[in-house]
């Protein structure tokens, strides 16, 4: 493939992104006409639309969907053979994109990526914090090489590299009732306000299959879909969250909380996966840190 069809590809990819002519040309340092240009010579060498012209924007058309699928999946695959190429020179260059759930990003995964890049300076990361389906969205459109997620729905296109399993706890104020104690009842823990992460969050499948099966029901007081958000809320106040063991260390307190396991047998243990796009040969760099994953959450 030349590298004059990846400019290409680039081009479109941008217009998808900024829904707009003008915002897309402003990014890739040209003129809107002749980037407009480019847009339909493609447009007439494929015989279809690629996006719909409104006063608003652009907007994909079904051809343009198909189109842009192929753009990623050609842009992605060129990626792993030029990061391959710098694997020849020691991982000198190349660059790594992630999307993984909240539960990580407190502590385990910046640590993993600060001494990842310590080892190999020319790497860099991109990282985005997603919800669950967002992150097996983002593999299957080529936005990400890897893909972290707990409680992750089963899907025939995902391949999981590997799983850790992790169980809830409470998460509360340092100097809540329950933090002096080594480790609480669900009972315990619901005797006191609950603010829960939505729906959107895996955590909170988990605990509402719990609650569908329990005579005990919790006193929301706070929903949100942030962690931090329920982190911070917590620390002021008697009310407790959940959180996976990963995100959220049970050694020590950590930023004015501390965290509990939670005993009840019912609270059905689920994993935290690292995943990729099935099929897709993953980059050499993403490939060599997916390993440095599994060496700093796979217990030996």
């Amino acid at each position: 493939m030349s590298l004059q069809y990846l400019r290409v590809f680039r081009h479109i990819d941008e217009i998808a992104r900024c829904g707009s002519i003008r915002k897309a040309a402003e990014a890739l340092f040209l003129t809107p006409s002749a980037l407009d240009r480019r847009l339909q010579d493609l447009e007439a060498e494929l015989g279809a639309p690629l996006f719909e012209r409104h006063a608003r924007g652009m907007r994909l058309t079904s051809a343009g969907e198909i189109f842009l699928l192929h753009v990623r999946a050609q842009r992605a695959d060129f990626e792993r053979v030029r990061a391959e190429i710098e694997q020849l020179k020691g991982l000198q260059r190349g660059s790594v994109s992630v999307v993984a759930s909240q539960a990580l990003v407190h502590t385990v995964l910046p640590q993993v990526i600060q001494q990842f890049n310590g080892q190999h300076p020319g790497i860099t990361f991109t990282v985005t914090v997603a919800d669950h389906a967002v992150v097996i969205q983002a593999l299957r459109e080529f936005q990400a090489d890897l893909g972290i997620v707990y409680h992750a729905p089963a899907a025939a296109d995902i391949l999981p590299l590997f799983s850790v399993d992790q169980a809830l706890c409470t998460v509360m104020a340092a100097d809540h009732p329950l933090a002096a104690l080594p480790r609480v009842s669900m009972a315990d823990c619901l005797a006191y306000p609950a603010a829960l992460p939505d729906r959107s969050l895996g955590g909170r499948i988990v605990l509402d299959q719990f609650f569908a099966r329990s005579s005990l029901k919790p006193n929301v007081t706070m929903e949100s879909n942030s962690f931090e958000m329920l982190r911070n809320f917590v620390r002021g106040t008697t009310a407790v969250t959940f959180q996976i063991p990963l995100g959220a260390p049970l050694t020590a307190a950590r930023d004015g909380v501390v965290a509990r396991p939670i005993t009840d047998r019912k609270l059905e243990r689920s994993t935290l996966v690292v995943a990729q796009l099935k099929g897709r040969p993953l980059p050499a760099p993403a490939a060599r840190f997916a390993e440095s994953l599994r060496e700093a959450l796979v217990q030996p």
